[in-house]
Formats: structure tokens, C-alpha cells, sequence
């Protein structure tokens, strides 16, 4: 056999163990099994439980050896984390330690799968150091891009941090895996000490600069902001801060101004002035921002004072008031503790408000105020249509309404008919008002009732009258009798208005309208006298 071909040979045979393993454990595995069955193990005495305890634990010995070679070995030897000598050695340790199971060596097979157990796992803890190592160089490398903005500022620290790295760069390169993972660490606490240093001299110089703007003092706050933009150029706050800068400079007297009236509390005497500036400076970014501060603080005013006005209106019982107040500071500022609140109001307000009206109703339909009672008990059912009460109300209020109506117009007619001497027609309407009078009337209406019924009373008698013609003449009256020729008639009538009509041939007719009642007179003359 040449040089050249020994190397293929012997990876040829590591790898046919490594196929071939496990299957040689599992056959030992159920050589152990069978052995109790029928006493043919391979020379592992089985003659007391001590030996037993040490056969379970080669057996598991020998597993988690087969697993290292077989599985993660194997896997790592695939991606060439492991060398071929290093799998060969380990395999022929392995067959050792078999050969030695098989003839009865117990101590020696536990000391060479111990060995392979133990490099097998040093190997492998030295890949994950490696792959440790590896993710922290790729981080490291990122948190350095990250910080590079603070070079400038912190020159040494950073130096510092990239030389750490360098050096752990080195050593992973030199597979000097811990030493790598080191460096990488070490680096990273540089970098964090860095930025923590920077951040806190950052937010103090913002401090300083906002210190600054707040007292107008432009020139140190712009020297705080550009100091700030030296160690993060990026810094959108410094830049904020800049721009309101430049916005303040040829303004800061009237915005002084702006800010005393701010803190005497004359809000909207500063948002006038401010909308002045505004039409002069109309896209200042300070004066645009002034305007949401001061909105703000006029909105926080107004949302404390409908607090205060809705506790107050409460605490006096006027409930509606309390209501309304209530909901103008939820319309500034919505909460749900303010929601829960004005729903608690609103139902108490509820349970007050109509507690007056049925109260209110009831008194006016007492005092015949029926059209008032209506108004009341409609409000009731409309603010809480689940009261029977105010249902009942509103019905019968309605319907003593409507009675009254009624009652109260014909009583009108009836006085109305009775002064025209309509008498029985006034009768009439009279009658009709005492069938729809409501239980409660005024007294003038009572007063009223009994001068008709007087009157009525009065006229309620036939009354005698004598017509007088010329026997030439038709006379009739409406109702009464036909047209006839008489030279005089006597008649019974009610008191009514009556209309006498005479007709003669040749002649123009007449028309005498008469009202009929104890005061009028007894005789009328009926003649056609004018010819056509």
C-alpha cells in the first residue's frame, strides 16, 4: 500500500465506526438484557447488586459515549469544527473500552469511555465557546458602528474600546476562544461606560440649555445646544432647541412680556398678544408652540373651574347645574373616573327633576291648571318613560285638558248665542259645557255658569206675539209657518231670533229680522208698500 492512499483508507475506517457504533452498543445493550435470561453476557459478573449497579452505569457510560461520537461529534466533524485524528482517537478509544467490556475489564472499559466522554465534552464546550465568541465579535463590531458618533468627543475611551477589540479579535483568529470572549465583554463594558458618560453629560447640558431658553438668556442656551451637538451630532433635541433659538432672537422683549402675563394668570390677555405676533411672525415655530402652551394652560383653567362649579352646584342640590358643569370639563378634558361621575349625576338629577314635576303636576291638575299639568307630566315621561306615574298623569291631565277645552268654549258659545238672542242655541251650548265640566273650575267660571243658567231660565217660556198685514201681503217666518195673507195672527214662540219675510206681487219684498224674549215687543206690522 502507497503513502497516498493510507490517508483515504483510515478516513474510510473512522468513518465505518462511526456507522457502526451504535449498533455494536446496541447489540452489548441486549447482550446485557439476554444475559439474564440465559447467562451468555460477556464476562460482566452479575453476581451481587454491586456488580449490577456498575453494569447499568458502563451501559450508560458506554450510550453517552456512543451519543458524543455519533451525534454532536459527528455533526461538528460534518461542518469541520473536528478534526479526523481527533474522531479517529476517540473511536479507537472507544473500541478499546468495548474489547475490554467484553473481557471482563470493567474498570478498565469505565476508564476509557471515560475518556472519551470527558474530551468529547471538552471539545464540545470549546465550539460553543467558539460560537460565543463569534456572536459577540459580530455584536461588539455592531455596538462600535453604533457609537462611532462619540468619537469625536470621547477619543481616548473609544480608542481604548477599538483596541480591545482588536485584541479579541485576535485571539478568536488564534482560536483562543476565552481570551476572545474576553476581550469581546471587555469591550462592551468600555462601550457602555461610554455611553453612559455621555448620555448623562448630554441630558445635563439639555438641562442647562432648557434652563437657558426659559430665561430668555439666548446666548447660553445656544452654547449649551451646540455643545450638546458636538458629542451627537443626531441629537434632535439640541436641534429643536436651536431652532426655537434662532425663533426667539429679535422677539425676546415681547415674548418677556408674553411670559409675565402668563404667570399673572392673564392667560387670554397673552394669547392676544400672541395671535399679534403671529400675524407678524406667522410660521415662528416658539410663537406656534407658546400657542398650545397657553391653550393648554386657558383649557386646564376653564376644566378646574367646571369642576369646581359642578362640586359647588352639587354640594347646593342643583343638580342640572351640576350636570352641565360636569359635562364641559369632560368635553375638555374626558376621563373615565369624570364618565363614572356625570353618570351617577345624571341619574340623581334624574330621580330630583322628576320628583318635582309629579309634584308640580299633581298640585296643578289640584288647582285645574290642566294645560299646565300637561307640560309637566309630558316633561316627566319623556325625561323617564318607565314612571307609571308620570304615564298616568299625562293621561288624565290630557284628558281634563281636552275637557276643559270643551267646557270652557262652550260656555263662550252659550254666552255668546244668549247676547245675540239665540236662545236656544246658547241653551244648547250651555248643556253641552255641564256634560264635559271638568270637577275643578275657576270662580269667575262659576259665576259665569250661573248668570247663563238665570238667563236661560228666564227666556225658557213661550212668548206671545201679534202679526199684523194687510191681507194682501204673504207673510210667513222661517221655520214658523208658510206664506199666507191674513190681517192678523197671533203666535207663541221661544225666544229666538226670527226672520218675518212679505211678498206681494207687483211689490218689493220685505225682510224683518226679530229677536224674541221677555224685553222685546208683542206686535209687528208686516205690509209690502213699495211697488217695483
Amino acid at each position: 500500500m502507497t503513502s497516498n492512499k493510507k490517508p483515504v483508507i483510515f478516513v474510510a475506517i473512522v468513518l465505518i465506526v462511526l456507522m457502526i457504533l451504535p449498533v455494536i452498543v446496541l447489540m452489548l445493550s441486549k447482550g446485557g438484557d439476554s444475559a439474564a435470561g440465559n447467562g451468555s453476557n460477556i464476562s460482566i459478573p452479575t453476581s451481587n447488586s454491586t456488580s449490577e449497579a456498575v453494569n447499568y452505569d458502563l451501559r450508560q457510560l458506554a450510550e453517552r459515549a456512543d451519543k458524543l461520537l455519533s451525534e454532536d461529534l459527528a455533526a461538528a466533524l460534518r461542518k469541520g469544527d473536528v478534526s479526523l485524528d481527533f474522531m479517529a482517537e476517540l473511536s479507537k478509544d472507544v473500541e478499546t473500552a468495548r474489547d475490554a467490556l467484553a473481557a471482563g475489564k470493567l474498570e478498565k472499559a469505565e476508564q476509557y469511555y471515560s475518556s472519551v466522554v470527558a474530551a468529547a465534552d471538552a471539545q464540545l464546550g470549546a465550539l460553543t465557546l467558539a460560537e460565543t465568541a463569534r456572536a459577540l465579535d459580530q455584536s461588539t463590531y455592531a455596538e462600535l458602528k453604533r457609537l462611532e458618533y462619540l468619537k469625536t468627543a470621547f477619543e481616548n475611551t473609544y480608542r481604548e474600546a477599538v483596541e480591545t477589540y482588536n485584541q479579541g479579535l485576535r485571539d478568536l483568529n488564534a482560536a483562543n476562544y476565552q481570551e476572545s470572549v474576553d476581550g469581546f465583554e471587555m469591550t462592551g463594558a468600555i462601550l457602555g461606560d461610554l455611553e453612559g458618560r455621555s448620555i448623562q453629560q448630554v441630558g445635563g447640558m439639555l438641562e442647562a440649555a432648557n434652563a437657558a431658553l426659559a430665561e430668555l438668556d439666548l446666548v447660553a442656551a445656544r452654547s449649551a445646544f451646540e455643545r450638546v451637538q458636538q458629542i451627537d451630532s443626531a441629537n434632535t433635541a439640541a436641534a429643536d432647541g436651536l431652532l426655537i433659538v434662532s425663533s426667539l432672537e429679535g422677539i425676546s422683549t415681547e415674548v418677556q412680556a408674553l411670559k409675565a402675563l402668563q404667570a399673572a394668570g392673564k392667560l387670554n390677555e397673552a394669547m392676544i398678544q400672541l395671535e399679534a405676533l403671529l400675524v407678524k411672525h406667522p410660521n415662528n415655530p416658539f410663537l406656534l408652540n407658546e400657542r398650545k402652551v397657553i391653550d393648554t394652560q386657558i383649557r386646564a383653567r376653564e376644566f378646574k373651574a367646571a369642576l369646581a362649579l359642578a362640586t359647588k352646584a352639587e354640594a347646593e342640590g342643583d343638580l342640572l347645574a351640576a350636570v352641565t358643569a360636569l359635562e364641559v370639563a369632560i368635553a375638555i378634558r374626558p376621563s373615565p373616573e369624570l364618565n363614572e361621575r356625570l353618570t351617577e349625576l345624571k341619574l340623581k338629577a334624574k330621580a330630583a327633576r322628576l320628583k318635582v314635576l309629579l309634584e308640580d303636576g299633581y298640585n296643578a291638575l289640584k288647582a285645574g291648571s290642566f294645560d299646565g299639568a300637561r307640560q309637566l307630566y309630558r316633561e316627566a315621561v319623556a325625561l323617564a318613560p318607565e314612571s307609571k306615574e308620570a304615564r298616568t298623569g299625562l293621561e288624565k291631565a290630557s284628558s281634563l285638558y281636552l275637557a276643559n277645552i270643551r267646557y270652557t268654549q262652550n260656555i263662550t258659545s252659550a254666552a255668546k248665542y244668549l247676547q245675540e238672542g239665540r236662545y236656544p242655541l246658547a241653551a244648547k251650548f250651555f248643556n253641552d259645557a255641564m256634560t264635559s265640566r271638568p270637577s275643578s273650575v275657576p270662580l269667575s267660571q262659576v259665576q259665569e255658569e250661573s248668570r247663563l243658567r238665570a238667563e236661560l231660565a228666564i227666556q225658557g217660556q213661550q212668548i206671545e206675539l201679534h202679526v199684523v198685514s194687510d191681507k194682501k201681503t204673504y207673510v210667513s217666518i222661517i221655520g214658523v209657518f208658510a206664506p199666507e195673507r191674513f190681517k192678523e195672527k197671533d203666535l207663541k214662540l221661544y225666544p229666538d231670533v226670527y226672520k218675518l219675510k212679505g211678498t206681494r206681487k207687483g211689490y218689493r219684498s220685505i225682510e224683518i229680522e226679530i229677536k224674541i224674549d221677555t224685553r222685546s215687543l208683542k206686535e209687528i206690522e208686516v205690509i209690502c208698500t213699495e211697488k217695483q
